[in-house]
C-alpha cells in the first residue's frame, strides 16, 4: 500500500506541480500583477535553456526533499523542533504505514532516477 501511495504522491505533487511551474514560467504573464511572479518571470526569461533546466532540477529536488521530510516527521524519524512528542498513526485504506513512508518515497525516487525519469 505504501508503494502505491508514494507513487501517487510523486505523480500528483512532484510531477504535477513541476508541470504547473513550467507552465507558469513559460507563459507570458504580462497581465499578472503579483510582484513575486513578475520578478520570478523576469529572472527566468534571462536564463538560457541549460540554466532553465537546472532551475527546474533544483525546484524538483526541493519538492522531493520537502515531501521526504514531511514523511519523515509522520514516520517519527525526523523531529519538527525540540519537542519531539508528536506521535502519528497514519493508515492508508485501513492499513498502517509501518513508519516507512519516507524510505518508500526515497526508494521510488531512486528507481525513477535509475530509469532516467528524473534528470
Amino acid at each position: 500500500m505504501n508503494e502505491e501511495f508514494v507513487r501517487s504522491v510523486y505523480t500528483s505533487i512532484i510531477e504535477g506541480n513541476l508541470t504547473a511551474y513550467k507552465g507558469l514560467f513559460d507563459r507570458d504573464n504580462s497581465e499578472n500583477t503579483i510582484e513575486y511572479w513578475k520578478s520570478a518571470r523576469s529572472l527566468y526569461s534571462g536564463l538560457d535553456e541549460s540554466q532553465k533546466e537546472i532551475l527546474f532540477r533544483i525546484i524538483k529536488q526541493v519538492m522531493i526533499d520537502t515531501v521526504s521530510n514531511i514523511f519523515g516527521v509522520i514516520d517519527g524519524v525526523r523531529g519538527l523542533d525540540d519537542n519531539n512528542d508528536w506521535n502519528f498513526m497514519l493508515s492508508i485504506n485501513g492499513q498502517g504505514t509501518d513508519d516507512e513512508l519516507a524510505d518508500c518515497f526515497l526508494e521510488y525516487v531512486e528507481i525513477q532516477e535509475d530509469e532516467g525519469e528524473i534528470a
